[in-house]
């Protein structure tokens, strides 16, 4: 295990909306929750070691529910 620093972006990915320290114990987390708001993974800025720190962006969730699928 290990501890990396997330850097979250709006969903313009412009913005940082924020940073958090995230616990990777195989594989980097596949989505962030951050009270209502959704982030996933995305590429890092160029300029970033890639290694060093994880990039996320904001996504608006979508909800299914069990009675719509077809």
């Amino acid at each position: 295990m290990k501890a990396a620093r997330a850097i979250l972006f709006g969903s313009d990915r412009r913005v940082i909306v924020g940073a958090v320290r995230v616990v990777i114990a195989d594989e980097a987390p596949r989505v962030i929750l951050l009270g209502h708001r959704t982030f996933l993974p995305m590429p890092a800025p160029p300029s970033w070691d890639a290694k060093s720190v994880l990039a996320y962006g904001e996504e608006t969730p979508f909800r299914a529910d069990e009675g719509l699928l077809e």
